[in-house]
């Protein structure tokens, strides 16, 4: 087995490439090993695919990074079945992790080579998306996600990326600030019809909509808490419109994944092959962390798609 690092430099909070390759040479003395840090948003996708291609033997690929490094290589081994994904989590939120317990208490557990170089791969699924503003279609590993934290996502990205409208106090968070002054006053009505293998799950305007394989999202919520990458299907949560007043007294119940404990009116839980979310006019929607645009999406479920070794703690 080869084995191939793949390493964020800009990920959560590292301390850079020189003591993070030493830490590699170590663990990975005596075996075949390469490194290649990732260059700029996806240019991960097209390298892997080359890369594999020319290999003959399994390459166990390790994503050192956070959820945006994890969904990149994700994208490059779809297809490859000489291919497997470990993930040694370094970044923010590490959300996708979050499915295999790795709390962020413990994380540094988590943050090990050697449980990685022996574990034994295993297939998972993936969500398929297409449509929008996308060249090709993307795969999500975790959540797609659209309406209210989606546009909290977008508009923080903006403010982060051109700054801020004037007068807004110098060090805000630009997503602090996108959910202050962009979400709570236009995020909570969102126009966009939601279809799950053929029925139409909402009526009115929803607040947002979680499409999962993985469980949790925004680094602290437990959006699909019932959410199995095996099973072949693709975990549908909507979340209708609602009151602030609504929305605060729910806010903790969805945060702690208790949102699907009994029936509830605000809620619609489906577990479907194929999604579509259509709407009039353009929505942000935001694949694994990152963000697309446009009216109509379609989201299907790709069946044990890649192969996963399932994080496991130092002991």
């Amino acid at each position: 087995m080869k084995h191939l690092i793949v390493f964020n430099p800009g990920a959560g909070k590292n301390e850079g490439t020189e003591p993070f390759r030493k830490i590699i040479d170590e663990k990975f003395a005596g075996l075949d090993y390469e490194v290649y840090e990732t260059e700029g948003p996806r240019s991960v996708i097209p390298f892997l695919k080359k890369y594999l291609a020319k290999q003959k033997d399994t390459v166990r690929v390790y994503a050192c990074g956070g959820d945006g490094t994890v969904h990149e290589v994700a994208n490059g081994l779809v297809g490859a079945k000489n291919a497997e994904l470990a993930i040694l989590p370094i970044g923010t939120g590490n959300d996708f992790v979050k499915t295999y317990g790795v709390t962020n208490e413990e994380i540094e557990k988590y943050r090990d080579f050697t449980p990685l170089i022996k574990g034994e791969a295993k297939p998972i699924d993936l969500s398929k998306i297409s449509g929008g503003n996308l060249e090709e279609p993307w795969y999500s590993i975790n959540v797609i996600n659209f309406g209210f934290d989606a546009i909290v996502g977008a508009r923080g990205s903006y403010y982060k990326e051109h700054g801020f409208p004037k007068k807004v106090k110098e060090g805000t968070n630009p997503y602090d600030y996108a959910l202050k002054h962009d979400a709570m006053k236009h995020g909570r009505f969102n126009n966009i019809e939601v279809f799950a293998d053929g029925e139409k799950l909402n009526e009115k305007q929803l607040l947002l909509t979680t499409l999962a394989q993985g469980q949790w999202v925004g680094g602290q919520f437990k959006c699909a808490p019932k959410s199995d990458n095996t099973d072949g299907l693709i975990d549908v949560c909507v979340m209708k419109t609602m009151t602030l007043i609504g929305l605060g007294m729910i806010i903790g119940t969805y945060t702690k994944g208790k949102h699907l404990d009994k029936p509830r009116k605000k809620f619609v839980y489906r577990q479907a092959k194929e999604i579509k979310m259509v709407s009039a006019e353009e929505f942000d929607v935001c694949v694994d962390g990152e963000m697309i645009r446009g009216k109509e999406f379609t989201v299907e479920v790709c069946p044990a798609a890649i192969k996963l070794v399932p994080p496991s703690r130092a002991e």
